[in-house]
């Protein structure tokens, strides 16, 4: 595994003008070859006029456009903060699966750094049918946590066509939970016509989170689940967990450690049995870093052949005060990675510096 480049998505041009942070990006690549990158652009990490944006490159991730925005909520009655992912579905459409805050009190951030509480939201999903250009409604998807639910990953598409991205619950803004602490599926059979979460990913049987989760699918049709996991009672930072289904994301195994004391995580198929790991090492090291993994899972094992860090932080990453303790070192985060038609893998992840919030893209070739 070696990294060939990195190469900015999005920073701001002029932040002496105007204060423009960018987080939380994703990659897609469309049936004409044009890479997509989803993220998000706002004048501060949780403030009211974060939204969802997209760039677009033509040269394998080298340079990327000017960011457009996604969803026109000029006019609308809720004043909303929106992420999103996309996902390139087969008939060439792109889907965008997200969640969004409801941002009524405009003084309140999305975090109560007092408990660990959230603003309501609720989960969306939207169809492009032009590449990218303009999309469709937000629709609205109703989940078994009600209004307190993190959709951070995008859709993945099965080799049987059923829609399956990992959700999970928050506590509400005065820090009570909703719901039971776990992960769930949910599913669309229908192309986003219904959908059901009755199937749960990842439980430890207690109050262990399971956030930033993302799925992949293996050749013979095996599919993994992968989440971010601490004790909220004891504080306990747990190594990231994975889980395993056999039948289209039915039923699942209990949760089995990676051996790696990561927070946000991803899972990239590349082929036979193999994927690649990607987990942010944000606290507990002498190096923090986006870390990546070649895991071979042909023995139904976590089987790491290769591994390499494909990114560091240039200074220390500190704690900040002001956020709610599990949030409280985000200073870079949410690695993911997409297949390559030419074989190679280009990776992406967002990180603060001086100040500055930024999205990059990272080809590696393995």
């Amino acid at each position: 595994m070696k990294v060939i480049s990195t190469n900015m998505i999005y920073e701001n041009p002029l932040p002496q003008l105007c204060s423009k942070q960018a987080f939380f990006p994703w990659l897609c690549e469309k049936k004409d070859g044009e890479l997509l990158a989803a993220f998000a652009i706002g004048q501060a990490f949780e403030s009211v006029d974060s939204a969802s944006v997209t760039c677009t490159s033509r040269d394998g991730g080298k340079s990327w456009s000017a960011p457009r925005r996604m969803f026109d909520l000029q006019g609308k009655e809720d004043r909303l903060t929106d992420y999103c992912k996309v996902t390139a579905l087969p008939d060439g459409r792109l889907v965008a699966l997200g969640y969004t805050f409801l941002r009524d009190d405009p003084t309140l951030p999305i975090g109560n750094p007092a408990n660990g509480g959230l603003l309501d939201d609720f989960i969306f999903f939207s169809i492009s049918e032009d590449g990218g250009k303009t999309w469709g409604e937000m629709r609205k998807i109703d989940c078994a946590w009600g209004p307190h639910a993190e959709a951070s990953a995008p859709i993945t598409v099965l080799k049987d066509g059923t829609w399956i991205t990992p959700i999970t619950g928050f506590p509400d803004w005065e820090g009570k939970m909703h719901g039971e602490m776990c992960g769930r599926a949910l599913r669309s059979t229908d192309g986003g016509k219904t959908w059901c979460d009755d199937a749960v990913c990842m439980d430890f049987g207690g109050k262990v989170t399971c956030f930033e989760q993302r799925m992949c699918q293996l050749e013979s049709g095996t599919l993994l689940c992968i989440g971010w996991n601490e004790n909220v009672e004891t504080g306990e930072r747990m190594e990231n967990h994975y889980t395993v289904s056999y039948d289209n994301g039915k039923t699942w195994s209990a949760p089995v450690s990676t051996g790696v004391r990561g927070q946000a995580s991803s899972l990239c198929a590349l082929g036979g049995e193999r994927f690649l790991a990607l987990h942010a090492v944000r606290r507990d090291t002498d190096r923090p870093g986006i870390y990546a993994y070649v895991v071979d899972f042909s023995a139904q094992k976590w089987q790491i052949v290769d591994e390499c860090v494909i990114w560091e932080p240039a200074v220390p990453v500190t704690k900040d005060s002001k956020m709610a303790e599990i949030f409280s070192f985000l200073k870079f985060g949410q690695p993911g990675a997409i297949l390559l038609a030419d074989g190679d893998v280009l990776a992406s992840h967002w990180y603060a510096q001086d100040g500055q919030y930024k999205t990059v893209a990272t080809r590696i070739r393995l």
